[in-house]
């Protein structure tokens, strides 16, 4: 075969893919999921099991929290991660009481979801070497942190994903419409963070509905999928396997891939099989 590169796209020949990720587990997350269930958007949602069910104010703003018997229907059309068992800093404790509030907080989330949980908030954005190790070892496969990036570009360290931007970020419309308008054939992610009640305080949920009225109008460009959804699909493509010329490549994962050939060649390499990649004539 003659020169070639392979890129990753997304589900469906996609190279767009857009993420939400929501902390705390407030009441205001009923009303995003409503927004995000219309719009077709799919979030991550990281939560708090020791403070669920607890009701309280902060600055005339409610910041109470769903109670625990609504999660699993609540969140049912999206993912829920974990964010430590009482919200500490747990980059600044030390095991096993750091391990503690990651491990305990995953059991007892995991019981009212139903699944594994894949994916982790570090509290107040704080972390260190130390307790990605310690999210490696209760099984953890990510982590956000809340630096934005003000890019699209694939993370490179699942335990610090860097999201595009907050919500509240000035620019993020103009990042919105460079997200769509970009040819490039990169696969780009936008990613975008925040909480629930931080709308109420704001008074900006229109803010959320522009975005998400915006790039619903080229939902036929743009792969919706939480954090977790993400992670598990570049797993999938890096498990890929090549024969020695590059012509057949076995996919080994439970998951279809799609990827893009020299001179534009889309495949898609279906789980558990092997593709035989025909060359394209220049």
């Amino acid at each position: 075969m003659g020169k070639r590169f392979d890129i990753l796209l997304f589900p469906g020949g996609k190279n767009k893919a857009f993420t939400l990720s929501y902390d705390d587990g407030v009441v205001q997350d009923r009303r995003l999921v409503e927004l995000f269930d219309y719009h077709h958007a799919k979030c991550t949602f990281n939560l708090n099991y020791g403070v669920l069910d607890f009701k309280r104010n902060m600055r005339e703003v409610d910041i109470s929290t769903v109670s625990r018997e609504e999660v699993r229907e609540l969140y049912r059309n999206h993912e829920v991660g974990g964010h430590g068992l009482y919200h500490s800093d747990i980059s600044s404790l030390k095991s096993p009481y750091a391990l503690y509030e990651i491990v305990e907080d995953k059991a007892r989330l995991e019981d009212l979801t139903g699944y594994p949980l894949k994916m982790f908030a570090y509290p107040f954005g704080f972390f260190s070497d130390e307790m990605k190790k310690l999210l490696l070892e209760a099984g953890y496969k990510g982590a956000r942190t809340i630096a934005s990036t003000h890019s699209f570009a694939l993370p490179k360290d699942p335990l610090q994903l860097d999201p595009t931007c907050h919500h509240n970020d000035e620019k993020l419309m103009e990042l919105a419409k460079h997200f769509i308008e970009d040819r490039n054939i990169q696969p780009y992610l936008f990613y975008v963070w925040g909480h629930g009640y931080e709308f109420d305080k704001d008074k900006n949920w229109d803010r959320m509905e522009q975005l998400l009225v915006y790039l619903r109008s080229y939902e036929d460009q743009i792969w919706y999928a939480t954090n977790g959804q993400i992670l598990d699909y570049m797993q999938a493509y890096r498990m890929l396997e090549y024969s020695t010329d590059g012509s057949l490549i076995y996919n080994p994962s439970a998951i279809d891939v799609d990827i893009m050939t020299s001179f534009g060649q889309k495949e898609h390499l279906e789980a558990g099989r092997v593709t035989h990649i025909k060359e394209t004539e220049l």
